[in-house]
């Protein structure tokens, strides 16, 4: 009989069970494992602490990439979960494990394109390691930043807040099929999945909104993380298919391919749009405001309820078929 192979999350779920069994919560802990930082109360702030890593050949192609370029993103998958907790960045310890052989040159512009990167949101490398492999290049970031005391965005929701998405969804997963598949793309598209946004200037611009409730990022597919989120609060979500924040890069792809847009944009990871819970009354005033001050594209989808487990999606004729989180799973 063979071994059952994990999920992400349910890898996750077991790792803070650990954490938490049968031990008190270490001092200064205010959120430990299952969100997109952990926050621990500093001097006058909190301090959010994240970490995630790029694996050649589960995570990019080396062929895709220049150094520079692959740094960038590594930095950018990182400041994103910053955004999603309502923080600036601050510092970063970086590893790197380099494979027998490697070309310096192409190590040290993933360097240059991390530091690059956490520069431009006022934050820095200051500290790190280097270690040979005999597997593939990996690129390990950890970053710290900061918010106001008890002002970190989690990801519990509450049931009766409206889902404000900003940010496009499935472009990052289109440009990445064709990237895959060797064929010309539009630029939008590769241009989503290489040199993704991470919203900062959102998390900027709301800081103190006291109507965002609840947070997320868009790394895993709308799917998984807007299911993250009911889990986290107990509750369910309706979501209007119409709605749905699509390009029209997005649509000529699935166009060509015979495919549904909407399957894309709720599976499909990479894009680090954020997703907020913003109390009802205030949403369509957070998303004017997003919208005139950033120029980006601010929805609300849906809302989310008080049905617990409970994830709909809506269609224009009335009808509704059920979520499922269709979107990627780091150990599958």
């Amino acid at each position: 009989m063979s071994a059952e192979r994990p999920s992400e999350d349910r890898l996750v779920a077991s790792f803070a069970r650990l954490a938490s069994a049968g031990r008190r919560r270490p001092r200064g802990v205010v959120a430990g494992v299952g969100d997109d930082c952990a926050v621990v109360r500093g001097d006058g702030e909190d301090l959010l602490l994240t970490t995630d890593a790029l694996v050649e050949h589960r995570h990019f192609e080396r062929e895709w990439f220049s150094g520079h370029a692959l740094g960038w993103r590594a930095a950018a998958v990182n400041l994103s979960d910053i955004a999603a907790m309502g923080g600036r960045p601050r510092y970063a310890l970086v590893s790197l494990f380099v494979p027998d052989g490697e070309d310096l040159a192409y190590v040290t512009r993933i360097e240059k394109g991390i530091a690059d990167h956490l520069a431009r949101h006022g934050a820095a490398i200051v500290g790190g390691n280097v270690s040979g492999t005999e597997g593939p290049l990996a690129v390990d970031v950890v970053l710290v930043g900061a918010c106001a005391r008890k002002a970190a965005w989690m990801r519990a929701a509450r049931a009766g807040d409206a889902i404000l998405v900003i940010g496009e969804l499935g472009n990052a997963a289109a440009g990445l099929a064709l990237l895959r598949e060797g064929r010309s793309a539009p630029p939008r598209l590769v241009r989503a999945y290489l040199r993704p946004a991470p919203r900062l200037d959102v998390s900027e611009l709301l800081e103190g909104e006291r109507a965002v409730r609840a947070a997320i990022d868009v790394s895993d597919g709308l799917s998984t993380d807007l299911i993250r989120m009911c889990r986290a609060g107990r509750v369910g979500c309706d979501v209007e298919a119409a709605k749905l924040p699509l390009s029209r890069a997005l649509e000529a792809f699935c166009i060509a391919r015979g495919e549904d847009p909407v399957a894309w944009a709720l599976r499909g990871g990479d894009d680090y749009a954020l997703v907020l819970g913003v109390a009802p009354a205030a949403a369509p005033a957070v998303r004017a405001r997003v919208e005139r001050r950033l120029g980006v594209s601010a929805v609300v989808v849906g809302r989310f309820t008080a049905s617990a487990g409970t994830y709909r999606l809506l269609g224009e004729d009335g009808g509704h078929t059920p979520i499922q989180p269709t979107g990627w799973d780091h150990l599958r």
